[in-house]
């Protein structure tokens, strides 16, 4: 299809033209616009690119001017679309090294119609990766300026009010720093502030959220101040913050031996109106691996801390903890005679007196202590004493220190042991009760602990205690068991030096300390052993239990002991006693087994005793009994011992006498009454079988009495072969003239004398001077003269020497006979009589011969018969021989006498040889005469001495 054209036509085109021109007139305008628009916008951001950097030096330099201190800043960008203000790096420098405040990049958002309105508002503010340097001074703390005073500007000119809505900050980074000290970082990784500044007050709210050091840290709060009042409100969240770094930062006074890590949740409120404040701090605190050193050494250390809720108020200087938990802890003790410390913490002697207003008071609800070791050292010989192990201890509620503070703990005593406890305690002034439960404590650590004579070797404590302290004055009560008993040697070239007992059972009635005082209801010990060693150096253990140095307050009648004890009952089951004397040579020992005792009434320190009953074997053999009483006026004690072995005694008795015991047993009973000083002892003594050896060159007996040993004790024996001795000695025992040695052997004297004389004055007569036997006269056997044929005089006196002799079965007798001038006059007649013959004249010689024989009256003779009588008598020659003869049958006649009229053993009867008769030198009467002793053994003689 084609179509024409047809040309427009004339009007048309001049309306067409007109309307172009006016077209390219606003075209022109419009490019005008646009150039003049492009013209301002490029000079605005000229302006932009210029102007903000020139203002920010100029700003710059006013701030240097006014803090004294050169600042630095980098580019500054405005957008005036968005109203921000960016600045590019910001330095303030410090008197030396970092910059005090640095600032990477800067944005504040301000408004241009607030800041035409004059308003300082800034609507947004973003710090990133700040740098701050905070060091402390004597007023707090401040930015490390230079010291150059301000110029220019007064330094007191206010600032102007200024409005923050919101604040950022990013990668923040606070550095806290004291003189010579290594500083603590705060690291924000993001913080938050809004607020308003001006003269009327400050109003803002801040948070953030980063870390100090290696730990995180998180916090919020606000702050209101206005016209001499202020509210500051912040809540404080931090974990695992090193407690040294922090503590070397913050305190003006460090403690700079304390490390570990806290973890804190607290709130912080602080108002302040005029005069009045108040300041309050809330919150819950924990920390790990806490430890504090104290003089180069680590006291005291603690796994976790943790303390649920805390209160504490700044102006009242009050403290209040809710509940207080610490496990894994070891503190040491350290004792200083009496002050008791724990380095660093606490000192027993410097508790802080009640007026002093400075001192702060701390309640606790409830602690819990888990696992916490306690050491004690002494400070003067560093020695470690036991310590202990509390498995869980309670205290609490804890508050003012009148005010009784309930505890319970269980624990566990490194030596050896457990340990129980529950009662209450008041801080001041010290006091308390508890009732303790020991369960197999060892003793040995405890005893070194407290010092005494001996150390042990073993024995551990169980029982249940009640305890209380009061006004300084300690006391208690209970019962305890100690067991396994036994000392360590003191020498140990004596090993044997030991004292021991299985079992020792108290029953604590009352005790205290001021004055010292022990009242038990019981005291019993089970199989104890005591070994007495009696040494030159002294004797065990008396020399290490009491030793020579007597206090100067001990007095007459009292033991030395400070304390008063008292013992309801007593008693000893299964016991033995050993003792040595190691002073003589062999060694002398002795033992007492199977040793029991029962006592009541027990007083110390002066002795007293109701009653006391006991028994044992001596050498396990010998049965010993004894009883009786002590008073403070009077004191009575029996004693009774059977078949002592007396052979052990020749320890004691060769060093006196030539003589020792061979053979027998002593039993001894004792009565003892000491009535105020005046000592009266009376002993029953029976020697059996006794018998004795040696040569008695230096007799004690002998040089007492005038005869030896050996007769003496034939003497006393009685026909059982028994030594019956009465024995009493006593005296005044505070007279200075008083030995005990010496009236013991005194009274052995008199009782040998007295047991002798009785049998010696039925023999014969006795004479005595001072108790010496200077002259015995035992009388002779009589015989008829001329004759060997005892007659009933010597028939008698023989059984009255057998009767002496059946009784005691260790004398002896040596007979000898003797011939007298009768018997010469016999032998003499006799003679003559068978020289006259059958002569008339000799009849009425031998009529009167024969009548003298037969003992017959004979008539009287006439001068010159008795002329030749006497001249027959003179012829006949000296019979010296017959005599002799005579002599000797006599001593056989009367020994046969005792042996076959009486039985006396052959051994017991000797016949000594009569000596040869001399002229003028006969017996007065014809008889034998008897001597004693013992069977082999030498006579006793009438001069009392024996051969």
């Amino acid at each position: 299809m084609v179509h024409s054209y047809s040309p427009p036509r004339a009007p048309a085109m001049r309306a067409l033209q007109a309307r172009g021109c006016r077209l390219d007139t606003r075209g022109v305008r419009r490019r005008r616009l646009v150039s003049f628009f492009a013209a301002a916008g490029a000079v605005l951001v000229v302006l932009a690119l210029i102007v903000p950097t020139l203002v920010a030096r100029i700003v710059a330099g006013r701030l240097s001017t006014r803090l004294g201190t050169p600042i630095h800043v980098g580019r500054l960008f405005w957008n005036p679309l968005a109203g921000t203000w960016t600045l590019h790096g910001l330095r303030v420098d410090a008197d030396r090294g970092a910059p005090a405040l640095s600032v990477r990049r800067l944005t504040a958002e301000v408004f241009l119609t607030d800041v035409l309105q004059g308003r300082h508002r800034i609507r947004g503010l973003v710090l990133v990766v700040p740098r701050l340097r905070l060091r402390a001074t004597p007023t707090g703390w401040a930015l490390p300026l230079r010291p150059t005073p301000p110029q220019g500007e007064a330094p007191g000119a206010p600032w102007p009010a200024v409005e923050l809505d919101h604040s950022e900050i990013q990668q923040a980074a606070v550095r806290v720093e004291r003189p010579t000290r290594t500083g603590s970082i705060v690291r924000l990784r993001r913080a938050e502030l809004m607020g308003t500044a001006g003269p009327e007050g400050l109003r803002a709210r801040f948070w953030s959220k980063g870390r100090l050091d290696r730990g995180s840290i998180a916090c919020d709060g606000k702050l209101r101040a206005a016209h001499g009042s202020r509210r500051l409100r912040v809540r404080v969240a931090t974990d695992r913050l090193d407690l040294r770094r922090v503590l070397r930062a913050v305190q003006h006074q460090p403690i700079r031996d304390l490390t570990g890590l806290l973890a804190l949740h607290a709130t912080y409120d602080e108002a302040r109106h005029g005069a009045h404040d108040r300041t309050r701090v809330t919150g819950r605190v924990a920390g790990h691996g806490l430890a504090l050193q104290a003089d180069g050494a680590e006291n005291t250390r603690a796994e976790s801390m943790r303390i649920s809720r805390f209160a504490v108020d700044v102006e009242g200087r009050h403290a209040a903890l809710e509940e207080v938990r610490v496990s894994g802890a070891e503190v040491t003790v350290r004792r200083d005679g009496t002050t008791v410390e724990i380095p660093g913490i606490l000192r027993a002697d410097s508790v802080p007196s009640a007026g002093d207003v400075s001192s702060w008071t701390v309640t606790i609800n409830d602690a819990v202590l888990q696992q916490v070791a306690l050491h004690h050292t002494d400070a003067v010989t560093g020695e470690r004493a036991p310590g202990l192990v509390i498995d869980e201890a309670r205290l609490g509620p804890l508050g003012a220190p009148l005010v009784p503070v309930p505890f319970s703990l269980t624990a566990a005593i490194d030596s050896g042991g457990h340990l129980a406890a529950r009662g209450e305690f008041v801080l001041r002034p010290p006091g308390g009760t508890a009732q303790v439960e020991l369960t197999e404590v060892a003793l040995r650590p405890l005893l070194r602990l407290v010092g005494g004579p001996v150390d042990l070797e073993s024995g551990v404590a169980t029982g249940t205690l009640a305890v209380t302290l009061r006004d300084g004055v300690a006391g208690g009560a209970g019962t305890v068991t100690l067991r396994d008993l036994k000392t360590s040697p003191p020498d140990p070239a004596r090993p044997e030096n030991v004292l021991a007992c299985h079992e020792v059972r108290l029953t604590i009635r009352h005790a205290r300390t001021r004055p010292s005082r022990l009242a038990l209801a019981s005291l019993e010990l089970a199989s104890p052993y005591l070994f007495i060693d009696r040494a030159p150096s002294g004797v065990f253990p008396l020399t290490l239990l009491f030793p020579t140095a007597t206090p100067p307050a001990a007095g007459a009648g009292s033991s030395g002991l400070a304390a008063a004890i008292e013992v309801e009952r007593f008693a000893v089951s299964d016991g033995r006693i050993d003792f040595r004397d190691l002073t003589l040579t062999p060694p002398y020992w002795r033992s007492l087994g199977a040793f029991e005792l029962t006592a009541s009434g027990i007083a110390l320190p002066r002795p007293r005793v109701a009653r006391f009953r006991g028994k044992g074997l001596v050498d396990e053999l010998s049965p010993l009994r004894f009883e009786g009483s002590v008073g403070a006026e009077r004191t009575e004690v029996t004693a009774e011992v059977e078949g002592l072995a007396l052979p052990p005694f020749n320890a004691y008795l060769q060093p006196a006498a030539d003589y020792a015991v061979s053979s027998g047993a002593a039993s001894v009973k004792s009565e003892i009454v000491l009535d105020r000083s005046e000592l009266e002892v009376n002993n029953q003594v029976v020697l059996s079988r006794l018998g004795v050896n040696g040569g008695g060159q230096d007799d004690f007996v002998q040089r007492q009495l005038g005869i030896p040993l050996t007769i003496a004790l034939a003497l006393m024996k009685d026909y059982r072969g028994n030594v019956a001795l009465a024995l009493p000695f006593g005296g005044d025992v505070r007279s200075p003239s008083f030995s005990l040695r010496g009236v013991i052997l005194q009274a052995i004297v008199r009782a040998i004398q007295g047991a002798v004389l009785s049998p010696l004055n039925a023999l014969g007569r006795v004479i005595l001077h001072e108790g010496h036997i200077e002259q015995f006269d035992l009388a002779p056997i009589p015989f008829p003269p001329g004759s060997a044929t005892l007659d009933a005089s010597g028939r008698e006196r023989v059984a009255q020497v057998a009767h002496v002799l059946g009784v005691r079965p260790d004398l002896a007798i040596r007979l000898t006979g003797t011939a007298a001038a009768a018997d010469l006059e016999r032998l003499t007649d006799e003679a003559a009589l068978s020289t006259l013959g059958a002569d008339r004249r000799d009849r009425p010689l031998r009529s009167f011969l024969q009548a003298r024989l037969a003992g017959l009256p004979a008539r009287e003779l006439t001068s010159s018969e008795q002329a030749r009588v006497d001249a027959l008598r003179a012829s006949v020659p000296w019979p010296g021989e017959a005599l002799r003869n005579l002599a000797q049958d006599r001593g056989t006649a009367a020994a046969a006498a005792f042996i076959v009229d009486f039985t006396i053993p052959p051994a017991r009867v000797a016949v000594d040889p009569p000596p040869a008769p001399v002229p003028g030198q006969l017996a007065t009467e014809p008889a034998a005469t008897v001597s004693l002793g013992e069977p082999g053994r030498a006579a006793l003689h009438a001069d009392g001495d024996g051969r």
